[in-house]
C-alpha cells in the first residue's frame, strides 16, 4: 500500500470513528454531520445513512489498494474492519431504537442526545464499551499510519529524522477535496515536530499519550502479532546519535542494578562445587542428600527450587556462585531444547536503596538482562518506546517507566517463553524484599503465578520464614546450614593456612592449633557469616599477639550467635575510633544508593581537595578499605564493584545497628555537629559536579540525583544537630548541581542558556522547566517551587520573605502555590518532569499544607494554574467521588505514590475556600492593609 493510499484509508477510518464518537457523545450539542453541516434536529435515518456512506467510502478505498507484507499495513486493514464493525453496531442500535419506539424518528440535540436515547435499549456498559472501542481504533490508526510511513521512509533509505518532511510531501499529494485526510496529515506533522535537542513539545506529548494509552496486548490479539514483529534493527544514525536499543536499555538501568550481586564476596564460593553434584558427605563420611539441583535444571518442568537457611548461612553466596557458573548453562541445555537459553537474575538487598528491595527493581533488572541478550526483541517487548524513538528520533526523551508498563513488558517477554527462548530466573533474598510495607506474600504470589501461567523455571533463596515455608513446602529445596560443614572447614583451614603467624604457632603447638581450628568450625553451626567475622578477628589478634593461649581466650569470649558477635565487635573497638565508627554506621543506615568510597570519605571528614584531584581520588577506595577494617572490624566493607560502595557486610548487621537501644548508643558516639543526612548532602554537592555525565544521560537521571539530594534535606531538617543556616546553604547549592550537570553534558547542547545569577528566580531556561513544554514554549519554574513540593517549609518561607517577586503570578509560570498543591503535574495538564520529585509521607503532606497556608496568607493574588485554569476546580476534581473511583485501584499499589490522597486534597480545598477561592475561579481578595499586616506578623515570628 503506497503512502497516499495509506493516508486515504486511515483518513476514512478517522472520519468514520470520529462521526461515531460524535453520535455517541453524551453531551448536549448541536449535531454536526459528516459533511460538516450543523443542525439541531436530526432524523435517525440520516444518522444511519451517513454511517453507511462513510463505511462504503472506506471499503472502496480498501478495494483500490495493493497488498504488501508490512505489519503496519496488516494493522491498517484490521483497524478498518474494526471501524466498519463498530459502524454496523451503531446502525443496528438505530434500527432497534426505531423498532422499539415507533414514534421516535428524530433526536433533538438541543434537549437530548442519541446516547441518552440509546440508554433505553442498551446497558450503560455496552455504550461505554463501544465508545472505548472507537477511541482505541483512533489511537491505533494514528500510530499504524505513522509506522507505515516510517517503514516506507526507511525502505527509501531516508533517516529517522526525515519523517516529518515525508509527511509534508505526502500531504501535498493528497486530494485537495479530502479535508479529513489533510487534517489528519497536519495532526501527524504536528506530533512529529522535534523540540530542542529532542525534547518533547506539547504536540509530542499528544503522541506520547496515544502511545502510552494503547492496550498493546489487545493490539497483538487483534492484529496477529506485534507491530514491529518482523522489524530489522539496522538504523541510519547521525554522528553522536545512540541506537534506539541503547536508549531503551539505558532507561531500564539504575545505578545499583548489579551492586548487590557484585558486593557478595566469593572468598569461599569455590567450596560450593557440590551444588552441581547429586550428593555430599558429612564430617563422619555419611552421605548428605538433597533434591538434585542438576536434575531440576535439566528437567523440562515448571517447578521451583528453594534454597533456604539461617541468616548468614551463605544463601546469597551460593546463588551468586550458581548464577555465574558455566555449569549452570550446561545443565540448562536440556531444559532449553532447540530454543536459545535466556537467563536473568536479581539479588534483593534490604539495607540498600528503595529500588534494590522492590518489584520495580526486580522487573527492570530482568528486562534489562533479557533485552541486552536479545536486542531484536526490544521493539516487541517495549513497543511504546520503540515507536516513540522511531517516529521522533533516537534522541527523544521518553517518559519514566511506570509499574504498569514494566508489568506489561514483562508479560510480553514471558509470552515469548517457549517460542523464542526458554527463560530461567534466579531470585535471591526474598526476605530482603521491603517495598513500602508490602507483604512478601505479594512477591511469592507473583513468582508462583509466572510459574503456573508461563511455565518459567525459577530458583529462589530466602530465610525460612513462614510465608515462604508455607508457599514452597512441596517444592524442591535445600537447607544451607545442613550442607556447609565441609565448606566452612575448608574456609577456616585456608584462611589460617595463609597466615604466617599461625603457621609459626602450629609448628610449635600442632595439636592445640588443630583443636582451635576444629572448635571454630564446630561453633559456626553452618553459619558462614559468623565464621567469616570470627576468623577475621582472630587473625587480626595474631598480628600483634602471636600467642595460642590468647587466641583460645579470645575465641572463648566470642558469642555463638550473630547478634552477640556484633555486640562483641562493637565493644572491642578502641574508644578513640568510636566516633568515626559511629559515623560510618550512621551513613550506612542513612544512605539511599549513594554510598561510594568517595562519598563516605567526604561525609566522614575527608579533605575535599583530594576528591577534586583525579590522581589522588583513585587512592580513596584503598584508604577507605583500611579505615573500614580498622573501625568496623569487618561489619562494613567495600564492595568489589566499580563504584566501590561502602555497605554493611550482611543485612543482619544493619538490623543489629537499628535496634533501638543499640542505635541510640551508636549515635551518641558521633560528634555533636555530625548529621548523616546533611553530611551526605554536602558531600554529594561536591561530588556530582566534579564527575563527567554519562553519554546516555536523560532528564530522568538528573531528577534521580535531585530526588536523592532533596530526600537528604528532608531527612536532615528535623535534626537538632543541624543549624538552619547550614541546611539553607546546602539547599542553595542543590539547584546549582543540576544546572552544572546540564551545562557539562553534550546531551543538552543547544537547549541551555547561561545560568542566571539568581538561582531562586523564575526562569524558562533552567533544569526545572526542561519538560514543561507547551505550544507557546517552556513554562517558567523556580527552585523554591521544587522545594515546596517536598515540604521544606522553613526554606520556602525564608526565600519568599527575602524576595517578594517569587509571589508574582504570570501566565505560563508555575507558581509556588501550584507547586505546593500539585506534587504530581497530571491534574494541571502539564507535561512535567517534576512528577519525579515525589515524597508522600504524613510529615511531608503536613508541611505542604503549612506552605499552602503561608502562601495564601502572604499574597493577595488570586492564583490560576500556569495554563490559566482554576486552581479551585482542579483541586475539587481530586476530591470528587468520580476521581476516587477512577484512581481507586492505584491507591495502595505500586504507582500510588504518584498521587496525593483525596482526603489531603479536601484539606487543601478548605484552605482555598478560607482564602476566598471558589468554583470557576471566583475569589475574594483581601485588602492590602490586611496583607501587610500578615507579612509583618510573619516576619516578626521568623525573627
Amino acid at each position: 500500500m503506497d503512502p497516499i493510499n495509506t493516508f486515504q484509508v486511515a483518513a476514512a477510518v478517522i472520519g468514520l470513528v470520529d462521526f461515531g464518537a460524535r453520535v455517541l457523545s453524551d453531551t448536549v450539542e448541536i449535531y454536526k454531520s459528516a459533511s460538516g453541516h450543523t443542525q439541531r434536529d436530526v432524523e435517525l435515518t440520516t444518522l444511519s445513512d451517513e454511517l453507511s456512506s462513510l463505511s462504503e467510502q472506506l471499503q472502496k478505498r480498501l478495494e483500490g489498494t495493493s497488498t504488501t507484507s508490512l505489519a503496519s499495513e496488516s494493522t491498517l486493514r484490521g483497524l478498518s474492519a474494526r471501524s466498519i464493525d463498530a459502524s454496523n453496531k451503531l446502525k443496528s442500535a438505530i434500527a432497534d431504537l426505531q423498532a422499539n419506539k415507533p414514534g421516535t424518528s428524530k433526536i433533538s440535540t438541543a434537549a437530548n442526545s442519541f446516547a441518552s436515547a440509546l440508554k433505553a435499549i442498551w446497558k450503560k456498559s455496552e455504550i461505554e464499551a463501544l465508545k472505548e472501542n472507537l477511541v482505541e481504533i483512533r489511537s491505533q490508526i494514528t500510530i499504524a499510519t505513522l509506522i507505515s510511513v516510517w517503514e516506507e521512509t526507511r525502505q527509501d533509505g531516508q533517516r529517522n529524522g526525515d519523517l516529518k518532511d515525508r509527511l509534508d510531501q505526502i500531504a501535498k499529494k493528497l486530494d485537495r477535496r479530502d479535508d479529513t485526510a489533510h487534517l489528519f496529515a497536519k495532526e501527524l506533522m504536528q506530533m512529529t515536530v522535534e523540540g530542542n535537542t529532542g525534547h518533547l513539545s506539547r504536540r509530542n506529548a499528544d503522541l506520547v499519550n496515544i502511545l502510552w494509552g494503547i492496550d498493546w496486548k489487545s493490539w497483538d490479539t487483534s492484529h496477529g502479532g506485534g507491530l514491529f514483529k518482523n522489524l530489522q534493527l539496522e538504523e541510519q544514525l547521525e554522528p553522536g546519535d545512540l541506537p534506539i536499543s541503547v536508549r531503551i536499555l539505558s532507561s531500564l538501568s539504575f545505578r545499583e542494578m548489579y551492586g548487590r550481586k557484585q558486593a557478595i564476596p566469593l572468598a569461599y564460593a569455590n567450596t560450593y562445587h557440590w551444588i552441581f553434584r547429586d550428593e555430599q558427605s558429612d564430617e563422619n563420611g555419611e552421605k548428605l542428600e538433597w533434591p538434585s539441583f542438576p536434575k531440576w535444571l535439566q528437567k523440562k518442568d515448571d517447578s521451583l527450587y528453594w534454597i533456604t537457611g539461617k541468616p548468614g548461612s551463605g544463601k546469597s553466596t551460593l546463588m551468586k556462585y550458581i548464577f555465574e557458573n558455566q555449569q549452570l548453562r550446561i545443565d540448562l541445555k536440556s531444559y532449553a531444547g532447540d530454543l536459545p537459553l535466556m537467563l536473568a537474575g536479581f539479588f534483593f538487598w534490604n539495607p540498600g536503596s528503595e529500588v534494590e528491595k522492590s518489584q520495580e527493581g526486580l522487573l527492570r533488572t530482568i528486562l534489562h538482562q533479557c533485552l541486552s541478550d536479545r536486542e531484536d526483541l526490544i521493539p516487541v517487548v517495549a513497543p511504546r518506546r520503540w515507536a516513540l524513538h522511531s517516529i521522533l528520533g533516537s534522541s527523544t526523551t521518553a517518559p519514566e517507566w511506570t509499574w504498569r508498563e514494566l508489568k506489561e513488558s514483562f508479560e510480553v517477554l514471558c509470552s515469548l517463553h517457549g517460542k523464542e527462548f526458554q527463560l530461567a530466573l534466579f531470585i535471591d533474598g526474598l526476605d530482603e524484599f521491603g517495598e513500602n510495607g508490602t507483604s512478601p506474600s505479594v512477591l511469592v504470589d507473583w513468582i508462583l503465578d509466572i510459574i503456573t501461567r508461563h511455565h518459567v523455571k525459577v530458583c529462589v533463596s530466602s530465610r525460612p520464614w513462614n510465608v515462604f515455608s508455607d508457599a514452597f513446602q512441596k517444592e524442591r529445596s535445600l537447607t544451607m546450614q545442613s550442607l556447609t560443614y565441609r565448606d566452612i572447614k575448608y574456609f577456616v583451614q585456608t584462611k589460617f593456612g595463609d597466615s604466617v603467624a599461625f603457621q609459626e604457632l602450629s609448628e610449635v603447638f600442632y595439636d592445640e592449633a588443630s583443636t582451635l581450628l576444629k572448635e571454630v568450625v564446630e561453633r559456626a553451626e553452618g553459619i558462614f557469616l559468623w565464621v567469616d567475622l570470627v576468623v577475621r578477628s582472630l587473625l587480626s589478634t595474631l598480628v600483634d599477639t602471636p600467642s595460642l593461649p590468647h587466641l583460645q581466650e579470645k575465641l572463648a569470649e566470642i558469642p555463638s550467635d550473630i547478634k552477640g558477635l556484633y555486640d562483641n565487635i562493637w565493644r572491642s573497638i578502641p574508644p578513640d575510633r568510636l566516633a568515626n565508627t559511629s559515623k560510618i554506621f550512621q551513613l550506612c543506615v542513612t544512605n539511599i544508593g549513594t554510598s561510594t568510597a568517595e562519598t563516605f570519605w567526604l561525609a566522614t571528614g575527608g579533605s575535599p581537595h583530594i576528591v577534586m584531584d583525579p590522581k589522588a581520588r583513585q587512592g580513596i577506595p584503598k584508604l577507605m578499605k583500611r579505615i573500614l577494617d580498622g573501625h568496623t572490624r569487618g561489619m562494613c566493607e567495600l564492595s568489589s564493584n566499580d563504584d566501590h560502595d561502602v555497605q554493611f557486610l550482611h543485612r543482619s548487621a544493619s538490623e543489629w545497628a537499628l535496634e533501638n537501644s543499640m542505635w541510640d548508643e551508636i549515635c551518641s558516639k558521633s560528634p555533636a555537629d555530625f548529621e548523616p543526612n546533611l553530611n551526605l548532602l554536602e558531600s554529594l554537592i561536591i561530588l556530582y559536579p566534579s564527575e563527567e555525565p554519562p553519554q546516555t544521560i536523560e532528564l530522568g537521571h538528573i531528577f534521580d540525583i535531585m530526588t536523592n539530594l532533596l530526600q537528604y534535606a528532608v531527612g536532615a531538617k528535623d535534626s537538632k544537630r543541624v543549624p538552619e543556616v547550614r541546611l539553607i546553604k546546602a539547599l542553595d547549592n542543590v539547584h546549582k548541581v543540576a544546572e552544572t550537570i546540564m551545562d557539562k553534558s553534550p546531551r543538552f547542547d543547544g537547549y541551555r542558556k547561561p545560568t542566571e545569577a539568581n538561582t531562586n528566580s523564575f526562569s524558562a531556561n533552567n533544569w526545572l522547566a526542561h519538560e514543561f513544554m507547551q505550544e507557546s514554549g517552556r513554562l517558567e519554574c523556580c527552585f523554591v517551587g521544587a522545594v515546596a513540593r517536598v515540604g521544606l517549609t522553613f526554606y520556602v518561607k525564608k526565600k519568599v520573605l527575602e524576595d517578594k517577586s517569587l509571589l508574582v503570578p504570570r501566565r505560563n509560570r508555575v507558581s509556588l502555590l501550584e507547586s505546593a498543591i500539585f506534587q504530581n503535574s497530571e491534574p494541571t495538564d502539564l507535561d512535567s518532569a517534576l512528577s519525579g520529585l515525589v515524597f508522600v509521607s504524613s510529615k511531608v503532606l503536613s508541611e505542604r499544607l503549612e506552605i499552602i497556608q503561608f502562601l495564601l496568607d502572604v499574597s493577595d493574588t488570586h492564583y490560576e494554574t500556569a495554563l490559566g485554569k482554576s486552581m479551585y476546580d482542579i483541586v475539587q476534581k481530586f476530591t470528587s467521588p468520580e476521581f476516587v473511583e477512577e484512581f481507586g485501584e492505584e491507591f495502595g499499589e505500586e504507582d500510588s505514590q504518584q498521587y496525593d490522597s483525596p482526603e489531603w486534597y479536601t484539606q487543601v480545598l478548605r484552605l482555598l475556600e478560607q482564602h476566598g477561592y471558589g468554583p470557576g475561579g471566583t475569589a475574594r481578595k483581601p485588602g492590602k492593609e490586611k496583607i501587610r499586616g500578615r507579612l509583618s506578623r510573619l516576619v516578626l515570628k521568623l525573627k
